[in-house]
């Protein structure tokens, strides 16, 4: 299994609704730019400058489905603006093989207990019905420690429903990179992600464990939902109903696996502000998001941070240049 961060699915399930589709308007100009506006709508992209530095910050979602339709002509041209890329971590060959080590040594039981022991009955019937449903066996579950356990779990249900790592925004652009002779750099080891939520207290560990089996059979449509909201820049409803309800509810999980990271990322792409250029950093979206974001930190450093958007389509209002006779 490819590994997966867990923070963008550490609050997943209280997501509820996704974004309905934008109807068609009608002739007049202010529906007409609502509408242009809305026809290309995509995943949102922040601008932080300074008077010789620019980065852009596009946030990312880890899991999609196929289906999706989110690459937009604005991150097309940010991406090819900038000649340095920032990634959270080497999701490549060599990266997988350090996560599949860092998994076994930090995830599975090495203290002769299994995870059952320390499971109650109503846990221990919600381990079984998740991975009956996930195409999983108890065995292999309960030789795992329950953040691990978590995420395989969590990767079953957004498998179930079709979403894949393979397809993420994050492998794309990382493709996109590759091609184009990017300067490519990684915000965190593999070693430092994984650890973000292998080190989280057993308490903790449990109580996501819990809600992830709670939820496991509307998981993957919680996980839909979140792609179909971030693809059309709905940052307000991730915001409502993933990030905060994550501060609030597992202020731990909330501060290992986002504020932390957040403050560490924010000192490297500090640095590179300090220099001139242009770069593009693509992260997951659940970081640039409410109180505490990379955004923040960002702005605290004393930069100047924006929503992006470049606006597409037709042209419509026409200019009317004011020095020209307009023929009767």
């Amino acid at each position: 299994m490819k590994f997966l961060s867990m923070c963008l699915f550490a609050a997943v399930s209280l997501i509820s609704t996704g974004c309905d589709n934008i109807a068609p308007t009608g002739d007049a100009v202010s529906e007409k730019v609502a509408d242009a506006r809305a026809r290309n709508d995509g995943p949102a992209i922040w601008l932080v400058e300074d008077y010789d530095s620019k980065l852009y910050i596009f946030g990312t979602v880890h899991l999609l489905p196929d289906t999706l339709d989110w690459q937009r002509e604005d991150m097309r041209q940010a991406f090819a603006e900038a000649g340095t890329v920032f990634f959270e971590v080497d999701t490549g060959e060599e990266g997988q093989i350090q996560a599949a080590v860092l998994t076994t040594s930090l995830g599975m039981r090495s203290d002769g207990l299994r995870l059952s022991d320390s499971l109650d009955n109503y846990q221990l019937k919600l381990l079984d019905a998740a991975a009956n449903n996930g195409n999983l066996t108890v065995a292999s579950l309960d030789s795992m420690k329950p953040w691990l356990a978590s995420e395989f779990l969590t990767f079953a249900a957004a498998t179930n429903a079709g979403l894949l790592p393979d397809l993420s925004a994050d492998e794309a652009l990382k493709s996109r990179a590759a091609r184009s002779g990017k300067n490519v750099i990684y915000l965190e080891t593999m070693e430092d992600q994984i650890r973000s939520s292998a080190e989280l207290p057993e308490f903790v560990q449990l109580s996501m464990l819990t809600e992830t089996m709670e939820k496991f059979n509307t998981l993957g449509i919680d996980m839909v939902n979140i792609a179909n909201a971030w693809a059309v820049g709905r940052t307000d409803v991730l915001t409502q109903r993933l990030v905060q309800p994550m501060r609030e509810r597992a202020p731990e999980v909330f501060n290992a696996l986002l504020r932390d990271r957040n403050r560490a990322w924010s000192s490297q792409l500090t640095r590179f502000m300090e220099d001139s250029g242009t770069g593009f950093v693509a992260v997951g979206t659940a970081h640039l998001l409410g109180e505490e974001s990379l955004l923040e930190e960002m702005r605290e450093a004393g930069y100047t941070v924006s929503r992006y958007y470049a606006f597409q389509g037709d042209d419509v209002i026409e200019p009317i240049n004011p020095t020209i006779e307009r023929a009767e």
